[in-house]
């Protein structure tokens, strides 16, 4: 084999080595280089799978029946859905934000279920008096075998919680608002031990308008109010930088007085 065969040869392994070819590189129409091959050695960029979605009894998709035990609620000509998640003489009842759903609650239900304590998670009916149905919660905890009763919630969930409390006929062992929109004057015949957690920056439980309900919670048996910082709202407390914080805030105050 001649010198110049060798040449055209030693070209030809360079120009592959680089993705060219040697027509290529003479002005020859350019091939489309190759897919480059996974290194030896090295996992596959993963790719995610869509979550399934549960095919049986479900609320909003997160809760299962793996969850607790999921329940029909019916009032006013609609039907809605609930969950009793744990088990213990602690009841729990969550009613939560305007725009919210049980999903965003799991958090802290799951903390609450770990210290030992049951946690009625439901989709309100937003009827006409929609504390009646934290009402009709409180009343299925009892009947479930829950000698004590705690009542939290977000947002405008809050303020329900607190109206339920005035109509129960039986005092509920505490009240938790996580940003809630309890309005001062409301608070006047409260005794039950009463929480509040807001954010600093939270627009629609502001501070001021907290430490106003605070101020007036004056029969309460334990008044206390948490304030951390951010805009996170309701639900989004748990979920954020200050998640730990907030709960840690609501389950101790649960176990404080509820042991």
């Amino acid at each position: 084999m001649g010198k110049h065969a060798l040449g055209l040869g030693a070209l030809a392994l360079l120009l592959a080595a680089c993705g060219g070819t040697a027509g290529s590189q003479a002005g020859g129409p350019a091939t489309p280089s190759p897919v480059p091959a996974r290194t030896p050695g090295t996992a596959p960029t993963p790719v995610a799978s869509p979550t399934p979605t549960p095919t049986g009894a479900n609320i909003d998709g997160c809760v299962t029946e793996e969850t607790g035990k999921i329940f029909d609620y019916k009032r006013g000509g609609t039907t809605t859905k609930g969950v009793i998640m744990g088990k213990g003489p602690v009841g729990v009842v969550v009613s939560y934000e305007h725009q919210g759903s049980v999903c965003g609650w799991l958090p802290l239900a799951d903390r609450l279920v770990a210290a030992g304590h049951r946690v009625l998670l439901f989709d309100r009916n937003n009827t006409a008096a929609p504390e009646e149905d934290t009402v009709a919660m409180a009343q299925r905890l009892r009947k479930a075998g829950a000698t004590k009763v705690v009542l939290v919630g977000g947002s405008m969930g809050g303020r329900l919680s607190l109206l339920a409390a005035g109509k129960l006929d039986f005092p509920v062992a505490a009240l938790i608002s996580v940003s809630g929109t309890i309005q001062p004057g409301e608070v006047d015949d409260l005794r039950a031990p009463f929480l509040q957690v807001t954010g600093d920056a939270d627009p629609d439980a502001s501070v001021d308008m907290l430490q106003t309900v605070y101020n007036e919670a004056v029969k309460s048996a334990d008044r206390q109010m948490l304030v951390l910082p951010g805009q996170a709202h309701a639900s989004e407390l748990f979920a954020g930088d200050q998640g730990e914080k907030a709960l840690r805030a609501v389950t101790s105050f649960v176990e404080k007085h509820t042991g």
